[in-house]
């Protein structure tokens, strides 16, 4: 009896020993590979915050009509000729783009939102193949009156283009206003309510694509960029010259042609918030002297608005690019709100633009 007691608590005894060794073996294993905890860092999100759908993209400003939200800019063709001036409805686009044709003239390229709003406008001219890879970049819908052979190989070799052509199939959307006594060239005028009915009859998409629906950037305050600027002058050829004077008390540049007036039909001068200058390198349409080439690429220009000036970058690229607008240190410009004018100026006419402070 007194044996079995003593084995029982050797068995004890034993027991417990390898419980402290085991624990203690555990233990020391624990030391060795700690049970790693991962804490996932608390980040928040940066997101812009939505743009409200009554934005108008190539304005910046509110109050845009539900029927023209994520639509496409309709873009029409106006001439600069001197029987072509004044030209109807001057003052109503959202932006009007100018640059060189051919023979040292300028034709203009006016963008609307909503077309709807167009008044009567012209002289409609023909298409050119630079001004049309100024529009696709921006996914607008064309609107021309006949075109350049240049202009109409890109228009059949991308039929991705939507195009209206007066001189052909939609000649029943435009009229002609023979009152001015000029040649028939520079009569051919539009509607926006026409054009919006021609856009409804040919099915055209009126959908914008969302890689083109906010174009620009626009600054949350009027901001004055650091030069000043109270006029700027720059060439586009010895016959067509722009002066844009600021006013101070509406905040506006007026445009001047050829130190006149650039007013409308209707007597209105041409004034604007934003004044876009692109030198960009202008030569020979594959050597044709007849057209002339914009080089698309990159390069610099100017941004005045708001009394002030600053130098900027742009870039562009393939026909459906759209143009990208840079300050001096890489980032996106930030534009003010309100109407725009855009010149493509030939790089070798920027040393003539002149600034006065």
């Amino acid at each position: 009896m007194k044996n079995n007691t003593v084995l029982k608590v050797l068995a004890l005894i034993l027991c417990a020993a390898t419980a402290l060794v085991l624990f203690a073996a555990c233990d020391k294993q624990t030391e060795l590979n700690p049970v790693e905890t991962t804490t996932e860092p608390v980040t928040e999100e940066l997101t812009a915050a939505p743009i409200p759908a009554d934005i108008n993209p190539l304005t910046g400003l509110g109050g845009l009509a539900e029927s023209a939200q994520g639509k496409r800019p309709v873009a029409v063709v106006v001439e600069n000729h001197p029987d072509a001036r004044p030209q109807w409805g001057l003052c109503t686009p959202d932006i009007v783009m100018e640059g060189l044709a051919e023979g040292g003239i300028t034709r203009m390229l006016w963008l609307y939102q909503d077309i709807s709003t167009a008044p009567k406008v012209g002289p409609n001219r023909s298409a050119r193949h630079n001004y049309v890879e100024f529009a696709a970049g921006l996914d607008a819908i064309y609107v021309h009156f006949g075109g350049s052979y240049a202009a109409y190989n890109l228009f059949a070799n991308d039929k991705s283009i939507d195009h209206i052509d007066g001189s052909k199939g939609e000649n029943k959307y435009f009229s002609r206003d023979k009152s001015r006594n000029v040649a028939s060239e520079h009569t051919a005028y539009t509607t926006g309510e026409r054009l919006a009915q021609c856009i409804a009859d040919k099915g055209i998409r009126t959908d914008i694509k969302p890689e083109y629906a906010h174009p620009f950037t626009f600054a949350e305050t009027k901001r004055t960029p650091s030069n000043a600027c109270s006029k700027i002058k720059f060439v586009f050829s010895s016959s067509y010259k722009h002066t844009f004077e600021y006013n101070a008390d509406d905040g506006l540049y007026y445009n001047y042609m050829n130190s006149n007036k650039m007013n409308d039909a209707d007597g209105k001068q041409m004034a604007v918030n934003n004044v876009i200058v692109i030198y960009c390198n202008v030569t020979k349409y594959n050597g044709d002297a007849k057209l002339v080439e914009w080089n698309l690429t990159s390069g610099e220009g100017l941004y005045i608005s708001n009394g002030g000036y600053e130098t900027i970058k742009w870039e562009k690229g393939k026909t459906h690019d759209m143009l990208k607008l840079y300050d001096a240190q890489g980032n996106e410009l930030q534009l003010n709100t309100g109407k725009t004018y855009i010149g493509f100026v030939p790089t070798s006419s920027s040393a003539q633009t002149e600034i006065t402070a």
